[in-house]
């Protein structure tokens, strides 16, 4: 082979390189101002949750006005033009048939046992198998407490911000079924299909375009992400991943998209856990000193732990985030929850289980 053919090989491979590493090249916004975006329908079912969680702990305080379960399920399927912003009547979605299927009718009977609960919100001493509310021993907060002296305001809450907004963002619409769709055809004001599914994933985030720098306005995930920040700092590191995926989609680089896209499962999966060990905490310096905030704190708890069976590429097994769920609250049952009978003993052992799973809280285990 003659020198001169060498040198061409040689030029042609650099040149090969160089255009490969060109087309990777792309700028990266340090807020969500892409092109073509709408998550309307997140937005909606964030403002959904928000309505639903304020009637359900309108029932918190002593003599308030017992829940009406219709309204609760209708507010859940979005019937009867339930919201006060009329605009979430009319917009066509729902919370229910985004929450994973085996759970939705596990939250309709929860809605129930609160409507029932709440027509005891005149017991002011409530016990085992008598519910009613309970005040802290400050006397500034009081939650709505079940039979077994479960806050089920909580449960409903926290446990549709897991297997609804966490579920769809990091296994659904970051999941194989909606990555691996279209991404030429673009959509006017929404962009390619895979595109349009990345932001509908980031819709269920909580936070305003241009965060961390802005955190005006958090909801759900959003707000408990920037709770945490201080310690376990993930702020930017979830934005970042969430602005570099999308990037990534729009310059058709899909391998970076999918190192982003379990950079976002891991960061959201250690928000959640952080924050069940932060509640756990909370109840363990309110055990045998203040019941009603230990049982806000037990709920609270229980409610993120259940989150986590529903995440895209889990690392805690659904079968051994059960297990903990068992040890805190007797079953990982939510409709026979009974925190009346869990010991300092039991709570410290959900604190550990987490902390074996996750032993990069480890150093900030005890200040969540």
């Amino acid at each position: 082979m003659s020198k001169y053919l060498i040198i061409s090989l040689l030029s042609f491979a650099m040149l090969f390189i160089a255009c490969k590493k060109d087309k990777n090249k792309y700028d990266i916004p340090t807020s969500y101002n892409f092109q073509n975006v709408n998550y309307s329908g997140q937005t909606n079912r964030l403002a959904m949750l928000t309505e639903l969680g304020t009637y359900t702990k309108s029932a918190n305080a002593l003599n308030a006005t017992a829940l009406d379960a219709v309204k609760l399920k209708n507010m859940f399927n979005n019937v009867n033009n339930p919201f006060a912003d009329t605009s979430l009547n009319s917009c066509g979605k729902m919370l229910a048939d985004k929450t994973v299927s085996t759970e939705a009718i596990i939250f309709e009977q929860l809605m129930d046992s609160l409507a029932a609960a709440s027509a005891f919100t005149s017991n002011n001493s409530p016990s085992q198998e008598n519910p009613g509310v309970m005040t802290n021993g400050s006397g500034t907060k009081s939650y709505l407490v079940n039979a077994n002296g479960v806050e089920l305001a909580q449960l409903i809450e926290k446990g549709l911000m897991g297997a609804c907004f966490y579920y769809q963002a990091t296994a659904v619409y970051l999941g194989e079924g909606k990555m691996n769709v279209d991404n030429t055809s673009v959509i006017a004001g929404e962009g390619t299909a895979m595109e349009h599914h990345w932001d509908e994933a980031f819709g269920y985030l909580g936070v305003p375009l241009d965060f961390p720098v802005n955190k005006n306005g958090l909801l759900f995930w959003g707000k408990y992400l920037n709770d945490r920040e201080s310690k376990i700092g993930q702020n930017a590191t979830l934005m970042n991943a969430f602005l570099a995926g999308r990037a990534a989609i729009s310059n058709d680089n899909l391998g970076e998209r999918d190192v982003k896209i379990m950079a976002i499962r891991r960061s959201w999966e250690q928000v959640c856990v952080a924050t069940a060990i932060a509640y756990l905490n909370d109840a363990i310096a309110a055990y045998a000193v203040d019941d009603a905030e230990k049982h806000h704190a037990l709920s609270e708890a229980y409610a993120f732990i259940y989150s986590l069976k529903f995440g895209g590429d889990t690392t805690i097994p659904t079968t051994s985030a059960d297990v903990i769920l068992a040890s805190l609250g007797g079953t990982a049952n939510l409709l026979q929850i009974n925190f009346y009978n869990t010991t300092l003993s039991q709570i410290q052992n959900a604190k550990d289980a987490l902390i074996a799973a996750f032993p990069s809280l480890a150093a900030v285990k005890d200040s969540l």
